[in-house]
């Protein structure tokens, strides 16, 4: 028993034993491990606390290279502080020399100022020099071309030299031209000499038995015109080379025709005072038409293509050229006193001041002339490109009526004015005194310019017409006798252009007041 205690006891040591020896032996190995760890943990401070003092000097390093930056920034900062006030000074010495540049600059620009004022000054006098020169010599230019105008006509009308009197004319036309204008040509001495010693007139005497009361140029041919006369007679003239070969195409003594019209067919009218229409058709027999509620016809016009327009003395008739028949009337209570054209509308004047426009057959309209027009209107002219009216009245005076309504008198006619005519800048009127002028209606001072004046007391100026070509004036007069006068300047001077002064002439006339070679040399460079 007491071995089995000792074994069992045994036993139980061995196994106490065993079992101290594992424990120990587990906590042996936990020791290590613990020791281990410690061991590591050791070793990890020390590799951390080596870390750690090469982080601080690597910190220290880098405070010194911050310090070392920061003061080397501080002596950038003084440097760059040092340049800036350099620059600032710099700055202020360049606008200093700037503004004192600019004073220069000022100062210069202001004296070239200056200059240029004084140099614009000279020039401009010396300019106000050369201009009262010219203005001086276009004057005393322009007063000689009159004078030899003058001398001119005189030596041609007393029968002297006409071949120098035809040389002094064109000289006188050079210099007018040449140093005037266009209008100073229509001085009355300077036309006078180019009409006189030109030839430009030209008459028939006694071509119709009675007055001629009616000119009108046959449309599209040149050189064809009829003429009605208050004896009756109907004649139609060819002009070639100013020789007239006349034909009579009517003639009744009991008729007195006192206006004639040719339409674009060549279709002849003819009205009488005696209330008688004839139609002579372009290649046709006169025929006669008797007119009803009309008295004392005087004036034909067209309306439209179709319609002729008869006027008597207080009345209007229509007549029909397609059916030859009368076509309707207008009457007037007052006495009609001549007959107008505005913008293709005849107007009717009567003797109580009233203007009545033609509206329709049916229809007048009707107003009172300006009242700065005074008298009894006997003629009238009108034109549209111009936009002005003319007055003739029964005491020889003419009134303008220009575009803004200002009225402009014109005196230089003693008798009734028959006749106006406007051609551009141009007014032609004939009188009962026996005078066709021309007016420059547009020039400040209007002051007439004789075209014709009848050798005959009773010579009347009863009608007149320009031809076509605005290059001759045709007249008729209380005596039958019908004249063509030349207006044209330029075909005047055309006469004259190899009428040329010598140069002995030109020293006699002239002197050396203008050269005689700028002369020649001019008129053979083709001025003329």
């Amino acid at each position: 028993m007491l071995w089995g205690i000792a074994c069992a006891a045994l036993g139980t040591g061995c196994i106490l034993g065993f079992s101290f020896y594992y424990f120990e032996k587990d906590k042996t190995a936990e020791l290590e491990q613990q020791l281990a760890v410690m061991s590591q943990k050791e070793h990890r401070a020390v590799i951390d606390q080596s870390i750690n003092k090469q982080m601080e000097e690597i910190a220290y390093e880098q405070k010194r290279i911050s310090d070392e930056r920061t003061e080397e920034a501080k002596k950038q900062a003084e440097i760059a502080e040092e340049e800036k006030q350099s620059a600032i000074i710099a700055q202020n010495q360049a606008k200093a020399s700037e503004e004192i540049a600019r004073k220069e600059r000022d100062n210069a620009e202001a004296q070239s100022k200056e200059a240029k004022r004084q140099a614009e000054i000279a020039n401009a006098q010396r300019k106000t020099a050369e201009l009262n020169k010219r203005i001086a010599d276009t004057l005393s230019y322009i007063a000689l071309g009159r004078s030899l105008a003058s001398m001119g006509f005189n030596q041609y009308q007393s029968g002297g030299n006409k071949e120098l009197a035809k040389r002094l004319a064109y000289t006188s036309y050079w210099f007018t031209k040449t140093y005037g204008n266009r209008n100073d040509l229509y001085h009355f001495s300077v036309i006078q000499a180019l009409m006189e010693v030109s030839d430009s007139k030209l008459t028939w005497n006694h071509l119709h038995k009675g007055g001629i009361t009616g000119i009108f140029f046959i449309p599209n041919k040149e050189n064809e015109l009829v003429t009605v006369s208050s004896y009756g007679e109907i004649f139609r003239h060819v002009n070639q080379d100013d020789k007239l070969k006349t034909h009579n195409l009517f003639s009744n003594s009991a008729l007195d025709f006192r206006s004639v019209y040719v339409d674009k067919a060549g279709t002849i009218y003819a009205v009488s005072h005696t209330g008688h229409l004839v139609v002579i058709p372009a290649n046709g027999k006169a025929q006669q038409v008797v007119l009803s509620d009309i008295s004392r016809p005087m004036a034909l016009d067209m309306f439209n293509d179709d319609i002729l327009v008869v006027v008597g003395e207080h009345s209007v008739v229509f007549f029909n050229t397609k059916t030859l028949q009368q076509q309707g009337v207008l009457r007037i209570n007052d006495k009609i006193t001549t007959l107008g054209r505005i913008n293709k509308h005849p107007y009717i004047f009567d003797e109580h001041g009233n203007i009545h426009e033609i509206v329709s057959m049916n229809k007048m309209e009707s107003k009172r002339k300006p009242n700065a027009v005074r008298g009894i209107v006997t003629a009238f002219a009108r034109s549209d490109n111009k936009g002005i009216n003319t007055y003739g009245t029964s005491d020889g005076k003419i009134y303008v009526e220009q575009k803004d309504g200002k009225v402009k008198e014109l005196v230089g006619h003693r008798s009734r004015i028959t006749r106006l005519k406007v051609n551009g800048n141009q007014l032609y009127s004939s009188s009962y005194d026996g005078k066709v002028n021309l007016w420059l209606y547009e020039n400040e001072k209007v002051e007439p310019i004789q075209l014709f004046q009848s050798d005959e007391s009773d010579g009347w100026i009863r009608y007149f017409n320009i031809n076509n070509k605005k290059t001759h004036l045709w007249l008729g007069d209380n005596n039958g006798n019908l004249t063509q006068t030349l207006i044209s300047v330029d075909v005047m001077v055309n006469r004259l252009k190899n009428h040329l002064l010598t140069k002995e002439e030109w020293n006699n006339y002239i002197g050396k007041s203008a050269s005689y070679q700028i002369f020649i040399d001019s008129v053979k460079g083709g001025e003329k």
